[in-house]
């Protein structure tokens, strides 16, 4: 059984401490030290040279990949490292915040020119091209008054599951109670919320047992608030990537990005950006691969 719990549904003064709306903000940063390098700038097509700004969509639930901060800015480890590509190719960016399941209707529509972002599974590459930047997973996230270490993700049968909203982790979560009650065990019973935020909130809540997050959204939540969030199981999953569009300006520019990440590489900045936002090398992806989800 699936359920859909919309914002309305949760307690207004509980929403108030972790949601807001937020204009869209120039994230300026990591390109104050960064300048241009011309023979990279010339591979941005120009469509991007002429505007001299790109307009990232960002869902920033995923902590410390992409978030708002106290200051109700969107910061995080993928808007620095885009900033800084940006600005080796002479570029700026512009950060417009979005729901996860409008990021890839925005770019197909043209209100984006990169995501930040998403998943690089193989049925996405038809509709969205793909940089690859992180190694990531799926973590089970439970209260710690609750949590048992799960062996397989068998042992959710019969659970109140929680799920951010248009994540690939609906169809497993799917599969996965479909499973369940073809060997004779209950089904899960899943609930999708708005973002990853609301999500865990429904294990404070007491509204569901578990919560299926992306791994960074799990061990940051744990790290911070260890009274309110154990991590109980995790499995991989496929790399993060900054989606760009599949037209040929969208490759050409995702090409010239993956070009100044290398760059970025080589000189120090990507591996410094993971240390500041506590992302270890395990996470890394320093070749930057296009397309390279296979699942």
């Amino acid at each position: 059984m699936t359920v859909n719990v919309s914002l309305a549904s949760i307690s207004a003064v509980l929403m108030a401490s972790i949601v807001a709306v937020f204009a869209p903000v120039t994230s300026a940063r990591a390109q104050e030290d960064i300048k241009a390098d011309p023979a990279l700038a010339a591979l941005v097509p120009k469509y991007y040279r002429d505007r001299g700004t790109i307009t990232a969509g960002v869902n920033p639930d995923v902590a410390p990949i992409k978030f708002v901060n106290a200051d109700g800015n969107i910061v995080g480890f993928t808007p620095e490292l885009l900033s800084a590509a940006a600005a080796t190719l002479g570029l700026k960016v512009k950060l417009a915040q979005s729901s996860f399941d409008a990021l890839i209707p925005g770019l197909s529509a043209n209100r984006f020119d990169v995501l930040l972002s998403l998943s690089d599974f193989s049925s996405r590459q038809k509709v969205v091209t793909f940089v690859d930047y992180l190694d990531m997973g799926l973590t089970v996230v439970a209260s710690p008054g609750k949590a048992q270490k799960l062996q397989s993700l068998g042992e959710l049968c019969g659970t109140q599951l929680a799920l951010p909203r248009g994540t690939a982790s609906m169809e497993k979560a799917t599969a996965l109670s479909n499973q369940c009650v073809k060997d004779g065990r209950k089904p899960v019973t899943i609930a999708t919320y708005p973002d990853s935020n609301m999500t865990l909130l429904s294990l404070t809540t007491g509204a569901s047992q578990v919560a299926w997050v992306d791994s960074p959204v799990g061990y940051y939540n744990e790290t911070k608030f260890p009274a309110k969030y154990k991590v109980i199981h995790y499995n991989a999953e496929a790399p993060y990537g900054i989606g760009f569009g599949v037209d040929e300006k969208g490759r050409q520019l995702a090409t010239a990005i993956r070009q100044a990440l290398l760059q970025l590489q080589k000189r120090g900045v990507y591996d410094a950006l993971l240390h500041k936002w506590g992302l270890g090398a395990n996470d890394a992806k320093p070749d930057f691969p296009i397309n390279g989800g296979s699942r």
